[in-house]
């Protein structure tokens, strides 16, 4: 039997169903333990299917990080200050990275230190690149006020990282101290963003 050919926009609405069905089966399962077959049951679809659109699991995750990142990101920044007519302050930036940790609301607390080096021996998307990081950054570092002008980009993707890959070891860290662990780390990524006030 020929392989189905599926129109543009039945590609993208596939597409859709099956990355809007990741997060909660990693939530659920863990990234190893999301199958193909649960992503293609999750959306209703032929396991077949699921290979039009990604070579392998790790290929659909490194795009359903960046599609849950993108789709979280009016969830934490609204759509006032998408628009530019106001910025953000010091403690709307601790929100936005204290939720890039939280496990009800991100999929990084989800991974693990073993997933994270899976994906990335196995796909290109976690490969160090300078120019996207910077742009990225610069990008979000707009809807801020009062932010330094001498921020380095990169040493902030790493810091972000950081925060995100601490989260993923969270299991072999020092429980009575992993809150303030974060806390630290959030400070000290807000210090090398804002100006200090007084």
């Amino acid at each position: 039997m020929p392989d189905r050919v599926f129109t543009q926009e039945e590609k993208e609405r596939l597409r859709q169903i099956m990355l809007q069905a990741g997060f909660p089966l990693i939530k659920k399962y863990g990234m190893i333990h999301t199958t193909v077959e649960k992503i293609s049951d999750a959306a209703g679809i032929a396991k077949g299917t699921f290979y039009h659109f990604w070579k392998n699991k790790e290929e659909y995750m490194a795009d359903l990080i960046q599609y849950h990142r993108i789709t979280s990101i009016p969830k934490f920044i609204e759509e006032d200050v998408l628009k530019g007519k106001r910025k953000l302050g010091r403690e709307d930036a601790r929100k936005y990275l204290l939720a890039m940790v939280d496990k009800e609301v991100s999929i990084y607390p989800h991974l693990s230190l073993a997933d994270e080096a899976r994906l990335t021996s196995k796909t290109a998307s976690f490969d160090p690149d300078e120019k996207k990081e910077s742009a990225i950054t610069a990008g979000l570092l707009g809807y801020l006020e009062n932010v330094r002008p001498d921020v380095d980009f990169l040493l902030l993707a790493n810091m972000t990282k950081v925060l995100v890959l601490t989260a993923e070891a969270r299991d072999e860290l020092h429980e009575s101290v992993y809150e303030k662990t974060i806390d630290t780390l959030i400070d000290c990524i807000l210090d090398h963003v804002f100006e200090k006030q007084g």
